[in-house]
């Protein structure tokens, strides 16, 4: 298992012991535990196994079993996402591997572009979403839970498999599929009608620079993906959580708790978003700078979306009051000091 990877797996260990203490709906404690440490156990299994066909294997159980909680979306439906992706890694596989012309490891890398894309849930593969949906069975726990060790694992993959020639390619598609997600989710997750939509763009926005630092070659781009998918992880998913009894009341607020949320969600300093978005930006800067110019303008589009976002969370209170200062302060923390984690992932 590859460092980066358990630090996700940490961190996604960290994200369902949220959820659990500080869920605000009515749901079993025990239920939620149960789901999420099979997801857990799923996430650490694919980082684990020493080959890319048996972490498919278990990429289309995990699916059928996401597929098959109850939830308001057909069966099929839901089930549709993890095939598509998994058949298109599988075919990403054979091309890797064939004798053959160079031409075969550029299909090969387009095919592990497009399977990440469809496993997480990003365009052109966005996972079909009900607003009203319980969480469990709900796309966004798996685009934030599962998602980033399963795109580091492909990423990781990918370095290995391909030829450098076929690696330019990937890391081209990579890029271009990041500015796509960045510019549709944050502008989708203002202008959308449904909160949970909204929220769900976000993540996608935040995908997208995740997929452009996986795109750069450079340290800092691998550096910047793994915090922003730390964010994804740790303060994001976890303030989505907060907000779910917000959502169903359909309640909003614009205290300033809802402001400093709201500053976490677009990356602002002191924030960990921030100090990856510097980190993106640098290595965007060394290797081509328009490209930093039009990640500057995307990360721009955050701003409204954000305070949507923010003010959608309302007012928390008690317990889950405790549990947005807690995820806040951890991103602090981290925003000021991101050392120990990149440490920890030796990157």
């Amino acid at each position: 298992m590859q460092a980066e990877t358990a630090v996700l797996l940490v961190c996604a260990g960290a994200a369902l012991a949220f959820t659990v203490a500080f869920n605000p709906l009515p749901i079993s404690r025990r239920a939620l535990l149960l789901k999420g440490g099979t997801g857990l156990a799923a996430s650490a299994a694919i980082a684990a196994v020493p080959s890319f066909d048996l972490a498919l294997l278990i990429l289309l159980t995990v699916g059928v079993l996401h597929a098959a909680i109850d939830g308001r979306r057909a069966f099929a439906v839901r089930l549709r996402a993890p095939v598509v992706a998994v058949a298109t890694l599988a075919v990403a596989l054979v091309f890797a591997h064939a004798q053959g012309p160079d031409v075969l490891q550029r299909f090969a890398a387009v095919g592990l572009v497009s399977g990440l894309a469809a496993a997480v849930g990003l365009l052109p593969y966005l996972h079909s979403l009900d607003p009203e949906e319980p969480m469990t069975s709900s796309p966004i726990p798996w685009i934030a839970f599962v998602g980033p060790v399963l795109a580091a694992v492909v990423v990781a993959r990918a370095q290995q498999m391909l030829a450098p020639d076929a690696g330019g390619v990937f890391g081209g598609m990579l890029i271009g599929l990041g500015l796509l997600n960045i510019a549709w989710g944050s502008i989708a997750a203002w202008l959308t009608e449904s909160e949970v939509a909204a929220w769900r763009y976000s993540f996608v926005a935040d995908w997208g620079l995740v997929l452009c630092g996986f795109g750069l070659t450079l340290a800092d781009g691998g550096r910047a993906a793994l915090l922003i998918m730390f964010s994804i992880v740790v303060v994001r998913l976890p303030l989505y959580v907060a907000s779910r009894q917000a959502l169903r009341d359909k309640a909003v607020a614009q205290r300033p708790i809802n402001f400093v949320v709201a500053g976490a969600l677009a990356g602002s300093a002191p924030f960990v978003g921030f100090v990856a978005r510097i980190l993106l930006l640098r290595a965007a800067t060394q290797l081509y700078w328009p490209l930093a110019l039009a990640l500057a303008l995307g990360m721009l589009l955050w701003l409204p979306g954000s305070l949507r976002l923010g003010r959608s969370l309302a007012v928390p209170r008690g317990r889950q009051a405790i549990g947005v200062g807690l995820v806040l302060a951890v991103s602090v923390a981290a925003g000021l000091y991101p050392l120990p984690i990149l440490l920890a992932a030796r990157l």
